[in-house]
């Protein structure tokens, strides 16, 4: 804000005006920014509703943001995406003081309302934490129940393929883990600088000499 406040003198003052003739304190230069910033939104909002269609998909995903209002503090914040066709339009980042489901829907909900997007929500996507899936207590399951109507549940892709990972990881190497440092990985980069990457023959590699009737190794 300082900062901003410093350009705006100096170009007032390049261009032989006078600066006492401009509002351009702190509180002034923060409340002409808000109400800018609120015409702005205003105006995304009025040009979204005309055009978004019978049936979208509601996105969210929480993260760990830089809190507004305390410097060197975080705060959880949810940001909901609708996205139809090719197009993606951010409605809200709502803070959310306890991360349950409960709350998690009602931040949903608030907004909905707010977008008049109650009867054109029908698809939700979201990751594939107990949180968001919960059979119970899952935001989606609770929101479900306050649309009154059945919604189809789109799971994140990456999270998805997380878990077909995992799976073909807890059969092939047969070391389950729950912590971010897997034994044999660890293994792997601290002796990486040992390995003849020249011997090194790629999965893809591999999968084509056995589909043509080859054993690597034997040829």
């Amino acid at each position: 804000m300082r900062d901003s406040v410093f350009i705006l003198e100096a170009t007032i003052d390049a261009l032989g005006c006078n600066i006492d003739e401009f509002p351009i304190s702190k509180s002034s230069f923060q409340r002409i920014r808000t109400e800018e910033r609120k015409e702005h939104a205003g105006n995304i909002k009025i040009y979204f509703q005309n055009k978004v269609p019978d049936v979208v998909t509601l996105h969210s995903d929480g993260k760990l943001l830089p809190a507004l209002s305390a410097r060197k503090s975080k705060e959880e914040r949810l940001p909901i995406v609708i996205s139809y066709g090719l197009k993606e339009q951010l409605i809200a980042v709502p803070r959310m003081d306890n991360s349950t489901g409960k709350e998690q829907e009602q931040a949903f909900w608030k907004t909905i309302l707010d977008w008049n997007l109650e009867d054109k929500v029908q698809i939700l996507c979201c990751d594939t934490t107990a949180l968001n899936t919960g059979r119970f207590n899952g935001a989606c399951a609770i929101l479900e129940q306050t649309f009154y109507r059945d919604m189809l549940f789109f799971a994140c892709r990456h999270h998805v393929y997380e878990l077909v990972l995992k799976a073909v990881f807890e059969v092939k190497i047969k070391q389950v883990t729950t912590s971010p440092d897997v034994p044999l990985f660890k293994k792997l980069k601290e002796n990486w600088k040992n390995i003849d990457l020249t011997k090194i023959q790629c999965y893809r590699e591999t999968m084509e000499l056995f589909l043509h009737g080859i054993v690597p190794g034997t040829q």
